[in-house]
């Protein structure tokens, strides 16, 4: 009998373990499928609080899909608000390979993240501090959980950043993004590595370095290639008012901000721009271009503002001078906005040049203050300006030679820093064979003839010292004849009469014309007030009117009662210009300052 009833206790005993086993079992399942089934809403809930707490924004998450096997999570629909309905941060599809540690201990790591079609908002605000600083950076709210990722992978992303710093904020926008950074942890103040390339309005942007947002890091070399001109038109407003309306850039920079630079943000390197065109912004003409604009040894730091260039080389350039209704020139257009003067006295940008080098360049000027617009053309210009802006005064020598009008010699050469502080300089100009009907305007205005026939070679020497003017212009003038008197107001002198006495055997007339003259006060200038504000835009923006400042000094330079007698003796149209006109020979010498 006990045989019997221990057989039959102990399979008894086996069902209800057997039992017990298959409910632990059920539960276990059950709880499986329960944890399996919390999984997704408890990573959905502990990222987006992870990132509202560190980010100070809203964050939303559409899906998350747990892949346990491969040890991924995948979000859809990630979103960190922005202002209005655009997010500062968006991405279509997330896939996050993480370490599982990162559910039970503090903070996150993923061994790879990849996001697809994302967009981001990187905002430099007026203060200087980063929008998404607070996430991205080691110092956010939520006890500043750690976030490390190995490796960050983007496809087809977006980056829109925007520069509030100005008054009028920039914006660079990056599309087709592909890029990859390694080694990303907020709880570490060194910088990741990144690099990768984008589309940038039409060209290719790639860029290779390290960054960091707590404290603000970039060290990157970046290459342009065939990149619009137009997409950094906003940061050329800083240095010219001239707007670029075509051009492709290509170069090779390194850029370094926040504790990867001292002065700014800073930008070294090199490049150029095929087929550059800039117009004036308010009249949206064409001022200048280029067939090519080389630029080496670039250098730009913004804590002090500063933009030098060892050498600038300019292939055909072409550029439009204009003397308005007003006497006001368009040279200004080349002058940051803030600068007022061709001083540059004002408190905008510094920029300096080692060398701009012009190779088979043209200058179109036009002079509209005068009653006919006058126009000269100068072309084949080649030579050299160096040392501009670097504030000697033994630099910004320039060597230029070229053809003005219909194939006369040209050539320039002296010192004078348009970008000095002060009117200082020394310029030769030579002219040979300058047809005077090219210069009728002028004549007719201030010398009160018509021409019609003549050419003349001048040798034109300006010295500028603090504003003042000392000019020493030596004329020769070739078989020069004048038509009929068309403004008997423009001269106190008889011309004509002048003319004859003054024609030596080979029918040529020289003259030295010498001046002094404050620049600085209008006001002090004996001729009139036009002619003045003339000659001193001219000399300010290396244009000369020559022949007009001429007719002004002779003209204001005779003594009256002379000036009577003479045109007693000459009729106006100077037919009697004999012997009369030759006694008074000694007398027009003296008060023209003329020499045989």
């Amino acid at each position: 009998m006990p045989h019997s009833h221990r057989s039959t206790a102990r399979p008894a005993h086996k069902r209800r373990l057997g039992w017990g086993l298959s409910v632990l079992a059920g539960v276990a399942v059950l709880l499986l499928v329960a944890w399996w089934w919390a999984l997704p809403a408890y990573i959905d809930h502990r990222l987006s609080q992870m990132l509202t707490e560190r980010s100070g924004r809203q964050v939303t998450i559409d899906d998350v899909t747990l892949t346990p096997w491969r040890h991924q999570v995948t979000l859809d629909g990630l979103r960190i608000a922005g202002q209005a309905d655009t997010p500062v941060f968006a991405s279509r599809r997330v896939v996050a390979t993480l370490d599982w540690h990162s559910l039970f201990d503090a903070g996150w790591r993923f061994e790879r993240v990849d996001l697809t079609s994302p967009r981001l908002q990187l905002i430099w605000r007026a203060g200087g501090e980063w929008n998404l600083a607070r996430l991205f950076g080691g110092g956010g709210g939520g006890g500043s959980a750690p976030l490390r990722i190995d490796r960050l992978t983007v496809s087809d992303g977006r980056l829109d950043w925007i520069n509030r710093r100005p008054d009028a904020p920039l914006t660079l926008s990056l599309k087709n993004l592909d890029l990859e950074a390694r080694h990303y942890d907020n709880s570490d103040d060194r910088p990741f590595a990144l690099q990768g390339q984008a589309d940038w309005r039409g060209g290719t942007l790639k860029g290779t370095g390290e960054m960091g947002f707590s404290p603000w890091t970039l060290d990157i070399d970046l290459d342009a290639d065939q990149v619009p001109l137009t997409a950094l038109s906003g940061y050329l407003a800083h240095v010219v008012r001239a707007e670029p309306s075509s051009g492709a850039l290509d170069a090779r920079i390194r850029l370094r901000s926040g504790r990867a630079s001292d002065a700014g943000t800073q930008v070294n390197g090199q490049g150029g721009i095929e087929g550059l065109e800039m117009h004036d912004p308010d009249t949206d003409q064409p001022v200048a271009r280029a067939e090519r604009l080389a630029v080496e040894g670039l250098t730009f730091a913004s804590a002090r503002p500063a933009l030098t260039a060892e050498r600038v080389s300019l292939e055909a350039p072409w550029l439009d001078v204009t003397i308005d209704e007003r006497l006001d020139t368009n040279l200004d257009l080349w002058q940051p906005p803030q600068q007022t003067g061709a001083g540059g006295g004002g408190s905008g940008m510094h920029v300096a040049i080692g060398t701009l080098a012009i190779e088979r360049g043209a200058v179109a000027f036009t002079d509209r203050h005068l009653p006919r617009p006058f126009a000269l053309d100068f072309a084949e210009l080649n030579g050299e300006w160096r040392q501009i802006g670097v504030g000697q005064a033994s630099a910004a020598q320039l060597t230029l030679e070229g053809q003005v009008a219909e194939g006369s010699p040209l050539r320039i050469d002296g010192t004078f820093d348009p970008l000095g502080d002060a009117l200082n300089g020394n310029l030769n100009l030579h002219f040979e064979h300058l047809d005077l009907e090219t210069l009728a305007p002028y004549l007719r205005e201030f010398g009160g003839y018509a021409v019609e026939r003549g050419q003349a070679t001048l040798d034109l020497d300006y010295r500028l010292e603090q504003g003042r003017l000392r000019a020493r212009n030596h004329l020769v003038l070739h078989r020069l004849e004048l038509g009929k008197e068309v403004d008997a107001s423009a001269t106190d002198l008889p011309l004509k009469t002048l003319v004859g006495v003054l024609k030596s055997e080979d029918g040529t007339i020289e003259l030295d014309i010498p001046m002094r003259l404050p620049l600085d006060d209008p006001g002090a200038v004996d001729f009139g007030s036009v002619a003045g504000q003339a000659i001193r835009e001219a000399l300010e923006n290396l244009v000369s009117s020559p022949l007009e400042t001429l007719s002004e000094v002779v003209g204001d330079g005779a003594d009256p009662a002379a000036d009577g007698k003479d045109r007693g003796n000459g009729t106006a149209d100077g037919s009697d210009q004999g012997d009369e006109a030759q006694g008074e020979g000694p007398a027009l010498y003296e008060r023209a300052r003329t020499r045989q």
